[in-house]
């Protein structure tokens, strides 16, 4: 049995994939952003499942509602509209489930694409984009978190429109797969943590990379001083041939992540002092449940 000295906070799971599982949209643009005009009903529903699986942090569907990714397909006129019935679902959700105490966490993505290193958008751009998703989300969530961020240049943008607000700010930085601590962008973690420093960040994680690089990321975690996590993916790997506009579809999930084995990779972030754990893409409220005994009961 496992020894818990402290429990550590329980993010959800997926959402974008769970939508997409639940007979949602993959494609670039339209990949978790239909549900919320199409069917608002399913993402809510993915909220209370998160949250009835004992979820301490709930996340808002935003993955994709971007000034970019929405134009991309035509949508950019219903960009406010989208974040706010994001925000607004979230809310309802917590409601619903009589959960007053739980968190809502903004999901601040890559704006133009994920596991890329070249942007359109200059850094005063990106900034201030993210700027303008605060502003929007800031009624409906408690924390705002930046995720899957490849680069510094993203941290950067994203950690200094965070500053000032009062919010809670966590930078969630993915990783090359299979046990490297090389961000996708190609710099190392070590750097970009150092540069992210003079912003104090309350919490450093990795997502959406293998359960391994997770794993290896930890000791330079723990050298940052600042509380950590991870919340990993299950899918085989992302390829060096990823197409953003290819959508979820060109992604293979592993047959071999089970709430079980899951949980045996997060125990092991959690010996090593990680204070935020969760899921990412093709976890599910399953995983979670798991995580929830395994921080209740340590086992």
């Amino acid at each position: 049995m496992m020894t818990i000295n402290r429990k550590p906070i329980l993010l959800d799971g997926g959402m974008g994939q769970e939508i997409y599982n639940r007979g949602g949209k993959g494609g670039y643009g339209e990949w978790a952003v239909a549900a919320l005009y199409e069917d608002p009903q399913l993402v809510r529903e993915i909220h209370l499942d998160y949250l009835r699986a004992g979820a301490d942090v709930i996340t808002t569907n935003t993955y994709a509602t971007t000034r970019v990714r929405l134009a991309a397909v035509g949508l950019e006129d219903r960009f406010e509209s989208l974040l706010r019935a994001a925000g607004e679902l979230a809310a309802d959700a917590r409601e619903m489930a009589g959960r007053a105490g739980a968190r809502i966490a903004t999901s601040l993505p890559p704006l133009e694409a994920s596991y890329v290193n070249e942007f359109a958008l200059s850094y005063e751009e990106t900034s201030a984009q993210f700027a303008e998703l605060m502003d929007l989300l800031d009624p409906y969530v408690d924390i705002f978190l930046g995720e899957t961020l490849s680069t510094s240049f993203e941290a950067r943008a994203f950690l200094e429109a965070a500053q000032g607000r009062g919010k809670t700010t966590w930078l969630a930085l993915t990783l090359n797969d299979h046990g490297s601590t090389d961000l996708r962008g190609g710099e190392s973690l070590a750097d970009v943590i150092a540069q992210a420093r003079e912003f104090a960040p309350d919490g450093l994680l990795i997502n959406c990379c293998t359960p391994d690089s997770v794993r290896e990321a930890l000791p330079i975690l723990q050298e940052s001083g600042l509380s950590f996590g991870g919340y990993a993916n299950g899918f085989v790997e992302i390829p060096a041939a990823w197409d953003e506009r290819g959508g979820v579809m060109q992604l293979e999930t592993r047959r071999d992540l089970s709430p079980d084995v899951y949980a045996a990779d997060v125990a092991r972030w959690i010996e090593a002092g990680a204070a935020v754990v969760g899921g990412c893409c093709e976890t599910s409220p399953a995983h979670i449940a798991r995580l929830r005994q395994l921080i209740d009961s340590g086992e």
